[in-house]
């Protein structure tokens, strides 16, 4: 695409001012000559004139969509949320009532699409009516939501009596653990001396067992035949022996075992009040998970309230003109449905391909005037909204997507007008302002032809000065209105 630098005359014409397109010929015969003089009047008018890049484009219209919602930031898991099933079979939106300890209620409604209020490219008011809910699906809508409301109470209430028996509980763990604590030194000394006092008895049975063994020994030796005793207190010495080895590996084995215990009460003492502290934590978090499960059921209840209301009516939440609606009459209404779509009278877009050669003069927040085919004798005025970065590449062209809002007021405007938008580079605003081809010069002077009301054509010097190529800004010389001629050539009949 070529570089295209073309001149824009814009601004409202003042009011009783005649368009420069009403044209008047006057002819004078020259003598003898094979052309004549033609003279077109035009008007000395007052507006803009503008200099810039322009380019064609269509124009895009935002929308703005409202949905049917009523769940208060929840889940499909906690109260009062709303589920979305298939449009067009029984369901529609059904409410879950399960909370906190309480399981999920069974329950399943529908909201039901009575009547329909508006059609599509029907322009409404925020406020205005859009459709009615059934009175039954409703109430048995409510309904459900009050069931889950009741639900999270009782699951409340029972929170609260867990949490008390679980705070008991940890307070008695508290007092367990710093009683044991206590007396854990003398409960593993005592244990060490009873395991210390069994290896004694046990010992001295053996040395007894022993004593008496020699004893029996020493009297079979003086011819005292003792044989039968021996051998018995023999065996005798053999258990007792055997009681004293396990004896003395119990003190082993149970004396780790009564330092473990001990380390370990003394360990839970010093932590008592922690674990405590962490206890009564977690039963308060359960009391507050549930807390927070009945306010969201209870505002799933207010929000319903609030979006059905007592008259079951659905009301505008924008202004605008409604493009498309989610629902006829006799459907059920879904949470996250598009109720309406309303067209969004402040992203009224058009967007224009630029080239490589003219894109680095433009940056956002530029603005620019719009010249729409439908409109000729108006303009609109608008900023450089975005430019796309990602070239697009022709057979010998790059270009890039330049988007242009429109901040005119843009009542009248329709999707996928065409029109012309030029980015301003430079503009004399509210001056004089007269076709380029009425000015003539002499010398260094420059001067028009003016028509009086009475036919009187006289020549008026003026001084120029700003020109968008098509029209030069009159700094002095001419009055707005006043009538000025431009000469031409045609041939003679």
């Amino acid at each position: 695409m070529k570089k295209k630098r073309i001149c824009l005359l814009a601004g409202i014409m003042a009011a009783g001012i005649l368009a420069a397109g009403s044209i008047v010929w006057a002819k004078q015969s020259k003598s003898d000559d094979e052309t004549e003089a033609v003279y077109k009047e035009v008007i000395v008018e007052k507006g803009n004139l503008t200099v810039g890049i322009s380019e064609s484009g269509s124009v895009a219209i935002g929308t703005l969509t409202q949905e049917f919602e009523l769940e208060s930031d929840t889940d499909s898991s906690t109260a009062g949320s709303v589920q979305t099933t298939s449009g067009g079979q029984s369901g529609g939106a059904s409410v879950s009532g399960s909370t906190a300890g309480s399981s999920a209620s069974s329950s399943s409604e529908s909201l039901v699409v009575e009547e329909l209020y508006v059609a599509v490219g029907q322009t409404v008011k925020e406020g205005e009516p859009l459709l009615k809910i059934s009175a039954e699906s409703a109430a048995e809508y409510r309904e459900a939501l009050s069931d889950a409301v009741t639900e999270a109470e009782a699951a409340v209430n029972e929170a609260g009596l867990s949490a008390e028996k679980q705070k008991l509980s940890a307070s008695y763990s508290y007092q367990l653990s710093t009683a044991e604590g206590s007396v854990a030194g003398e409960t593993y000394q005592a244990t060490l001396k009873e395991l210390q006092d069994a290896v004694d008895e046990a010992q001295e049975a053996v040395d007894a067992s022993a004593s008496l063994l020699n004893y029996y020994q020493e009297q079979i030796d003086a011819g005292v035949d003792l044989s039968a005793s021996l051998a018995e207190e023999q065996v005798n010495y053999d258990k007792l022996c055997t009681k004293l080895q396990s004896a003395k590996n119990s003190y082993t084995t149970k004396s780790i075992e009564a330092e473990k215990a001990y380390q370990e009460a003394v360990l839970s003492a010093q932590n008592a009040s922690s674990q405590y502290s962490v206890d009564v934590s977690g039963a308060d978090n359960d009391v507050d998970d549930a807390r927070d499960a009945l306010a969201e059921a209870e505002a799933a209840l207010e929000e319903f309230d609030a979006a059905i209301g007592e008259d079951g009516i659905i009301y505008a939440a924008y202004g605008g003109t409604i493009t498309s609606l989610g629902c006829e009459e006799g459907d059920t209404l879904t949470t996250g449905d598009a109720v309406a779509t309303f067209a969004d009278d402040t992203a009224v877009t058009i967007t224009v391909s630029v080239s490589e050669e003219d894109i680095t003069e433009i940056a956002l927040g530029d603005e620019a005037e719009i010249e729409l085919t439908a409109y000729e004798d108006r303009s609109f005025t608008g900023t450089v909204d975005s430019i796309d970065t990602s070239a697009s590449s022709g057979s010998s062209t790059v270009s890039y997507s330049v988007t242009v809002v429109v901040t005119d007021d843009v009542s009248g405007i329709y999707a996928d007008m065409t029109g012309n938008v030029t980015f301003v580079q430079k503009r004399a605003a509210d001056v004089l302002y007269v076709s380029n081809k009425a000015v003539q010069t002499e010398g260094t002077t420059s001067y028009v032809k003016v028509k009086d009301d009475d036919g009187t054509v006289r020549r008026v010097d003026v001084v120029t000065g700003f020109s968008d190529g098509v029209n030069v800004e009159i700094v002095s010389g001419l009055s707005e209105g006043e009538t000025v001629l431009v000469e031409g050539q045609a041939k003679q009949s």
